[in-house]
C-alpha cells in the first residue's frame, strides 16, 4: 500500500505541483479496490489491441462507493464515462449511474455545489481549505472541464439545494470567473476547455464577474506563458487544455496564427520532450519533462506514464499515435495497470491512465465521438 506525506507537511507542493494524492489517514476511501475473491491472475495479452482493452475492463471492474470522495468519484466518470461508471452502495450493494447519482443530488463526501450571481461553483480545495484535498475537486473547474471531455450536453439537469439547475450553470459560471489579472493567479487548464467547447474558441470578448474585459485569445495567452513543469501533474493538465482548445480552433476553421502558432509550437516541442525521456521499457519519466527518471514505484509510474500517454493521444496525429515508441509507451502503461489489478492503485494515476488509454484506442482502433477535440485529418482526395 502506497504511503503518502502528510499533508499539512506540504500543501504547496499539492497546490502547484500535482494532482493531489489519497489522505494518509484514509487511504480506502481514495483507492479504489477490487473484492479477495473478485482477483484473478490476469493474463497479460502480447497484441496490443487486447492488452489495452483488458486494461481497461480491469479499472471498470474496480468497486466505485458512494462513500468514496468525490475527487475519487469524479476521476473515474472521466476514466471509463458518463455511460458505464456505476457507483456501489456499500450496504445495499445497489448499482446507480455515478452521473446520474451526481445529478440527482446524491450526497458524496467533498461533493458540494455553490450557488453564484452568474450560476454554479465547485467546491475546489485550494489555500483556504487543504484539509481537502484529494476530497475536493482539486482545481478551478476541473470537474466540469471533465465532463466536457465526455461530452456532457450543457441542458444536463442538475438538482442542487432542492432547485433544478443545468450543466450551463456550470460552464457559464467557469468563463465568467476566467480572469487574466486576479490575484492570485487562476489556474486555467481547465476553463480553457470549458470555455472552448461550449462557446467556442471564437467566442466574442466578454466582461468578467471582476468587471474586466476579456478574450479567449487572453485565456490562451495566460496558459501559454504559465510554466509547464511546474503545473499540475508535470504540466500535462496544462497542456492537454492547450492542446483541447487548439485542437477545437482548426476544427472550427481556425487558422495556425498569431497565438495558435506558438500554442502549435508548445505542444511539437513537448511531443519532443516526452519522447526524448521516454525509458528503455517504454514508460515515460517519472519526473514528467523535467528530466530522465525511472522511480521503482508503481503508482508513480502509473501516474506519470498515464497523464502523459493521456495527453499525447489527445495531441498526437493518427499516423505519430501508430509510431513506435508510442505503441510501446501504450503497451508499457497497459501493462502496468494489468500488474497491479491484485493491488489498491491512486485513483488519479488509475483513471487518467484510462483515459489515456480509451483515447488511444477509440483513435486507432474505433470511432471517436464526435465531442472530442481530436486532430483535423487529412481530406481525402
Amino acid at each position: 500500500m502506497r504511503r503518502y506525506l502528510p499533508l499539512l507537511l506540504v500543501p504547496l507542493a499539492f497546490m502547484s505541483v500535482a494532482c493531489p494524492p489519497a489522505p494518509k489517514d484514509d487511504l480506502t476511501k481514495n483507492k479504489v479496490n477490487v473484492k479477495e475473491d473478485d482477483k484473478p491472475a490476469i493474463e497479460v495479452p502480447s497484441a496490443l489491441k487486447p492488452r489495452i482493452e483488458a486494461a481497461i475492463a480491469q479499472v471498470q471492474s474496480r468497486d466505485l462507493l458512494t462513500t468514496n470522495y468525490f475527487w475519487t468519484v469524479f476521476h473515474g466518470i472521466l476514466g471509463s464515462g458518463l455511460d458505464k461508471t456505476m457507483l456501489t452502495d456499500p450496504e445495499t450493494q445497489k448499482k446507480t449511474n455515478a452521473i446520474d447519482y451526481i445529478c440527482d443530488g446524491g450526497v458524496i463526501k467533498g461533493m458540494q455545489f455553490l450557488l453564484k450571481p452568474e450560476g454554479l461553483d465547485v467546491l475546489t480545495a485550494d489555500g483556504s481549505n487543504l484539509q481537502l484535498q484529494g476530497i475536493a475537486q482539486g482545481h478551478q473547474d476541473q470537474f466540469i472541464a471533465e465532463m466536457a471531455q465526455w461530452g456532457m450536453p450543457k441542458d444536463r439537469k442538475f438538482k442542487v439545494g432542492g432547485k433544478d439547475f443545468t450543466f450551463e450553470d456550470f460552464t457559464r459560471f467557469s468563463k465568467m470567473r476566467a480572469s487574466v489579472q486576479q490575484k492570485p493567479k487562476q489556474e486555467l487548464s481547465w476553463a480553457i476547455i470549458v470555455i472552448a467547447q461550449y462557446y467556442g474558441t471564437d467566442v466574442a470578448p466578454w466582461t468578467n464577474r471582476f468587471g474586466e474585459k476579456i478574450s479567449y485569445d487572453d485565456v490562451v495567452k495566460y496558459e501559454l506563458n504559465e510554466s509547464i513543469e511546474n503545473a499540475a501533474c508535470g504540466g500535462t493538465h496544462r497542456l492537454f487544455g492547450m492542446t483541447w482548445a487548439y485542437h477545437l480552433h482548426l476544427k472550427n476553421g481556425g487558422k495556425t496564427t498569431g497565438v495558435w502558432r506558438d500554442v502549435e509550437a508548445k505542444i511539437a516541442e513537448y511531443k519532443g520532450l516526452a519522447r526524448s525521456m521516454q525509458n528503455p521499457d517504454g514508460s515515460f519519466s517519472t519526473d514528467y519533462f523535467k528530466s530522465k527518471a525511472h522511480v521503482d514505484d508503481p503508482h508513480l509510474r502509473i501516474g506519470t506514464t498515464g497523464h502523459i500517454v493521456e495527453w499525447l493521444a489527445l495531441a498526437m496525429t493518427d499516423e505519430e499515435l501508430k509510431e513506435a515508441w508510442m505503441q510501446e509507451a501504450v503497451s508499457r502503461l497497459a501493462r502496468m495497470i494489468l500488474d497491479m489489478s491484485r493491488d489498491e492503485v491512486d485513483s488519479g494515476a488509475l483513471y487518467h491512465a484510462a483515459h489515456g488509454l480509451y483515447l488511444y484506442h477509440t483513435r486507432v482502433y474505433g470511432n471517436p465521438p464526435t465531442f472530442l477535440a481530436l486532430p483535423t485529418r487529412p481530406k481525402k482526395t
